[in-house]
């Protein structure tokens, strides 16, 4: 299934669903258009006052906390004042922008502003009504406190019925800004009585198309013992409506949480969220919590999936899995090390529009349980801090373990359970292992042989204990055990001590296989409370990051490149100048059709929304030094065994090459060596690249190759963007195939129709030197670099090399891809040396010269605008100029030192190179 197809099903499911990790991959992260949140550095304040806005490329700069005043931090807290929203031009490419912003270095972050959505799931309604309460033990709660109406929860959703009978006796009113026109109370919100809607921005958080923040608002705080309705877990605790966004789409969540820590909100509710990790989502609940005192309470996600998924995975949040009321977890309840506890959240009946009650399934449900079991245990122990509330919650939570022995520690330390958590007093500790670090002290991707730094910080947030010891250890068979134990002692109250300096530490067994997840199992004692922590740690990975220039990309074992997985999680994909990926998938291909048998062996996908995986790994990939090549030499082994009956009988070694030398910073090399391992001559072998560069939105992309360089390259169609491309470097016959990835196929292959072997061998043989012309705008696209046609005796064997490269601009691509072949082969391409017949047409003089050359394009049938590129004989750019418009032009050369120089004329005819000596 395609990015295209999946993302309507996409839109179609979340339509009638509103269910998660339906995109191009599992959990596919959306972003706001064109809108761009940026935190300055504190001594960078005033950069947006001083700056012109169009030299950055931005249309219009909003603080998003106006009324924030700077401060000085401490203990984890956050100035909300530094944090702004970029608007920038539909006509630029934002992720250009981004990349250029950052290298500013006044800015803390750039990044793309996360649209999250609602985790909601309807379900059967036949389930008897609110039974969830005894689940939670909420009665024998009530006995003990019915909480408080000075206690505020913070409903940041899709908004609320504010006439509900339920409900509307609940609303907090802000009666220092009565409806009157008027900032009463000078917090930037005019009359913000009953809360706030950051989507249409006003004061009306009246939902629109979608019920689901009544239904969550009903759980955590309805009206309760008013014989009318249902009854909520925070009994009396009242509510803040915030309307963050529209539908299922939660635009504007953290800017609510924002608002409702601002407005005093003792709990903060938030029944949505993503994958997607960024600093300002980051920023919003950590100022919540620390600045404000707010604890913030987030669904797990509706995806089934362990995955991080946010706001619940940030540090500071109390992240929430569902459970049935069996005590078992939700089938589509996310999972992992990472969710702090359980409650209820299928079947749960609550508030809907225009007066009703229905019942609602998902952990949107089961986040508004704890929330307003968060706001009721305020109520018992008012001096509480957010993080001791968690523990409190935690603590006291009850243990089911054995109803989920297949995630244990991966859906909190047990269900919720309201009564024990409000009575009696707090006597025991509660010792927590936060702000992890991981490490190897060298590049912290751990390999065989590798030692293993595990150290973070020890907090105590509950009663004071006097020996507090910590204990790790892991079953696996994969690691030695070195240092695994740390005497804390005695710990008081919101005591805070670390290990930084003495590490737990383990060994990577050398037998241990590739891509293994080593479990670590944390004890924190005193002997009376105890506090288990998993720690995964995936080893052994078979495959390593290259970044050590303006190019970054991942080597795999099997011949993949970018990343190493197919959910693209281990890997950074293709980066340029620091930006973020603009690769989905890539990986070589190598394919015959020897004895009539068509035969292409690969790991990229086949067509049937799943992967081949014919390539097996010989000896993973693995840094080399001295490099030969570059600064930085990464190699491998694989072969083709995995394709069974269609094995062409192949080993492969590869080798990625990256250069710091000047000149040399826009691309990485990756060389591979096709060695016949059979016994008899493997005739007519091909091999390519396989690249889907997705740049910026990557519906609007075209594919187009240059003959003269080699190089096929992937554009975005918006303005602004990098290009991105693979260059073959080998003095081989050169193809290039632009796969359209569209239904049809606009001629081409139909990609969408299956990827066979045959459509593999016939884009690796075959040349198709565009694709993405359908429309004005592009369309999502494809591209495959090959060379081939190879008979390879017995025993003998054949090495093809490619350079990935990436530029701002075609003649600066140009200029990389001459460094690129130049370094490899010590000669500029050979269509550039050995140019075309009009070449002689082209005439520059004098040459030898000694101060400014002319160049001459008068005699070419071209037409219009035309330019040029001077370089030294490694290929490094020294000059340059582009559309020109007169037939000739002059060049001053008093700058350069004696010497020969290569002249890169670019015109509409091609380009020529013309050698240059300077006397």
């Amino acid at each position: 299934m395609t990015k295209r197809i999946v993302l309507l099903l996409t839109i179609f499911l979340i339509g009638f669903f509103t269910a998660f990790g339906q995109n191009k991959t599992e959990g596919q992260i959306k972003y706001a258009s064109k809108i761009i949140i940026a935190k300055l550095f504190a001594g960078h304040s005033a950069f947006f006052k001083d700056v012109d806005l169009n030299s950055i490329k931005i249309e219009s700069v909003t603080a998003l906390f106006p009324y924030h005043s700077p401060v000085i931090l401490e203990n984890n807290q956050v100035d909300l004042s530094l944090i702004y929203s970029l608007k920038i031009s539909s006509s630029i490419n934002i992720e250009t922008v981004i990349q250029d912003l950052q290298l500013l270095d006044v800015f803390e972050y750039v990044e793309r502003q996360v649209v999250h959505e609602v985790a909601l799931t309807p379900n059967d309604p036949e389930i008897n009504k609110q039974d969830y309460l005894t689940q939670i033990n909420a009665y024998n709660a009530w006995n003990v406190s019915t909480g408080s109406t000075s206690i505020k929860v913070g409903i940041v959703d899709s908004g609320t019925d504010m006439d509900h009978p339920d409900l509307v006796t609940e609303m907090y009113q802000n009666t220092g800004d009565p409806v009157n026109g008027v900032d009463d109370d000078n917090d930037g919100y005019i009359d913000n009585f009953n809360g706030w809607d950051f989507f249409g921005n006003d004061n009306n958080p009246q939902i629109d198309l979608n019920a689901h923040g009544i239904h969550v608002a009903g759980i955590a705080v309805a009206a309760t013992n008013n014989n009318v309705g249902v009854a909520s877990v925070g009994f009396n605790s009242q509510f803040i409506p915030i309307r963050a966004g529209n539908g299922t789409a939660i635009t504007h969540g953290y800017q609510g949480v924002v608002y409702a820590a601002d407005m005093g909100c003792e709990v903060i509710n938030c029944s949505w969220g993503s994958f997607g990790f960024t600093s300002f989502g980051e920023d919003a609940v950590n100022y919540a919590t620390y600045n404000k005192g707010s604890l913030v309470v987030a669904a797990a996600g509706n995806s089934g999936l362990n995955r991080m998924y946010y706001p619940a995975g940030y540090q500071s949040v109390l992240g929430v899995a569902s459970v049935k009321r069996t005590d078992e977890k939700s089938s589509f309840s996310n999972y992992g090390n990472w969710i702090e506890i359980s409650a209820p959240g299928e079947g749960v009946y609550s508030c809907v529009d225009a007066g009703l009650y229905n019942y609602n399934t998902g952990t949107s449900m089961a986040s508004p349980v704890v929330a307003g079991a968060a706001a009721l245990l305020k109520s018992v122990f008012p001096q509480l801090t957010p993080k001791q509330l968690t523990e409190r919650l935690k603590t006291t939570s009850q243990n089911i373990d054995g109803q989920n022995t297949s995630y244990l520690y991966k859906i909190g330390t047990g269900r919720l359970d309201l009564g024990a958590a409000v009575s009696g007093i707090i006597s025991a500790a509660s010792v927590v292992f936060e702000n992890k670090v991981i490490s190897n002290k060298v590049d912290n991707v751990f390999k065989a042989g590798d030692s293993l730094l595990i150290s973070g910080t020890f907090t105590n947030y509950l009663a004071s204990s006097n020996n507090v010891t910590a204990t790790i250890s892991s079953s696996s068979p994969n690691v030695f055990s070195n240092i695994t134990s740390y005497n804390l002692g005695a710990m008081g109250s919101l005591d805070q001590t670390d290990n930084f300096s003495f590490p737990f530490s383990f060994q990577i067994k050398n037998s241990t296989p590739v891509n293994t997840w080593v479990t670590f199992e944390l004890i924190i004692t005193d002997g009376v409370f105890s506090n288990t922590q998993l720690i995964d740690v995936l080893v052994n990975v078979d495959y390593l990051n290259i970044a050590i220039n303006n190019m970054a990309s991942t080597l795999g074992s099997m011949g993949q490149f970018g990343y190493n997985d197919r959910n693209q999680t281990q890997g950074l994909g293709v980066q340029f100048k620091n930006g973020s990926s603009q690769l989905f998938e890539g990986g070589l291909m190598i394919g015959t059709n020897a004895d009539n048998f068509t035969r292409v062996m690969d790991r990229v996908r086949n067509g049937s929304n799943s992967w081949d995986t014919d390539f097996e790994v010989v000896a993973s990939v693995k840094e080399i030094t001295p490099a030969l090549r570059g600064e930085y030499q990464v190699e491998g082994i694989f072969n083709d065994s995995n394709g069974l009956a269609n094995m062409i009988g192949l080993d492969v070694l590869q080798r990625g090459y990256a250069s710091t030398i000047t000149g040399h910073e826009n691309y990485i090399v990756l060389e591979y060596t096709l060695i016949n391992s059979s016994n008899d001559i493997i005739e007519n072998v091909n091999a390519g690249l396989f690249a889907d560069f997705d740049i910026a939105d990557y519906d609007k992309n075209a594919v187009y190759t240059d003959l003269t360089r080699f190089y096929t390259y992937t554009i975005s169609t918006e303005p602004g963007s990098p290009l991105y491309g693979i260059q073959l470097l080998t003095p081989t016959v050169f193809r290039s195939y632009g796969l359209d990835n569209i239904a049809g196929g606009a001629g081409g292959i139909d990609i969408l129709n299956g990827f066979s072997n045959f459509d593999k061998f016939s884009a690796l043989t075959s040349n198709r030197y565009g694709a993405g012309y359908t429309d004005i705008q592009g369309n999502d696209v494809i591209q495959v670099t090959s060379t081939g046609g190879f008979d390879v005796p017995a025993g003998d064997s054949v090495t093809v090399a490619f350079a990935l490269i990436a530029a701002e601009s075609k003649m600066l691509l140009d200029v990389v891809a001459d460094s690129a072949y130049f370094a490899y082969n010590g000669s500029v391409p050979n269509s550039v040396a050995e140019p075309t017949n009009w070449r002689d047409l082209v005439v520059a003089f004098p040459n030898p010269t000694n101060n400014r050359v002319t160049l001459d394009v008068s005699s070419l049938n071209h037409a219009g605008t035309w330019g040029w590129v001077l370089k030294d004989l490694t290929g490094k750019e020294l000059l340059h100029l582009e559309q020109i418009l007169n037939k000739t032009h002059t060049i001053d050369l008093f700058e350069l030192n004696s010497g020969v120089y290569l002249i890169d004329i670019q015109t509409s005819e091609g380009v020529s190179t013309i050698k240059l000596i300077k006397n």
